[in-house]
């Protein structure tokens, strides 16, 4: 096969520096037995095997199988365990965080600008405001909690009709049921 280096008449003497060959180690010499690294724009490979190391700019691929427990990417580990707890929904942060009430020590943690539903855009629970939480319901604000130094509160309704605990609401045990209940709590009425 004709190529850049046709060595069709020419002697060993005057060619062997340019022929390739494996060493013993297996690494890829020149005919003097110098180390040869090869320089290759592009590779591809269609068979499957033990490659050493490889190193690449981009890997393109419509499917890829790697049977090493870990993979880096941008000298970050990445292993078959993070991938395993991801797909069971859980978190793979290694933050300790304390979320009080002998909660210490925790590491499953979410961060998340919000919650959506599966089946509606609309409705979700947010939390991008600081000291306060927000659940939406078909784009209505539904039911907030606020932690304001001066102003805290629980909300439930859609602005029209609402229940709104503030200040010191406290409530008992009563075994009977309540109807047509009136009175004033903080100066509104029920």
């Amino acid at each position: 096969m004709a190529g850049p280096n046709n060595f069709t008449g020419q002697n060993i003497q005057d060619t062997y520096q340019r022929v390739l060959q494996i060493s013993s180690s297996s690494e890829i010499t020149d005919g003097t037995g110098s180390l040869v690294e090869p320089t290759v724009a592009n590779l591809t490979v269609t068979s499957t095997g033990s490659f050493g190391r490889i190193e690449v700019l981009h890997i393109s691929s419509s499917t890829g199988d790697f049977d090493a427990d870990t993979i880096r990417i941008g000298g970050t580990s990445f292993n078959k365990s993070d991938l395993d707890t991801l797909k069971e929904g859980k978190t793979i942060n290694t933050t300790v965080k304390d979320l009080k009430g002998g909660d210490t020590n925790k590491t499953n943690i979410v961060r998340a600008d919000a919650v959506m539903s599966p089946v509606d855009d609309s409705t979700y629970s947010k939390f991008t405001v600081a000291n306060k939480i927000g659940t939406f319901i078909s784009g209505t604000l539904f039911h907030e909690l606020n932690l304001n130094e001066s102003n805290n509160y629980a909300r439930i309704g859609d602005g029209t009709s609402n229940i709104i605990l503030s200040g010191s609401v406290t409530a008992s045990s009563y075994a009977g049921s309540l109807t047509n209940m009136t009175g004033t709590i903080d100066g509104g009425t029920f």
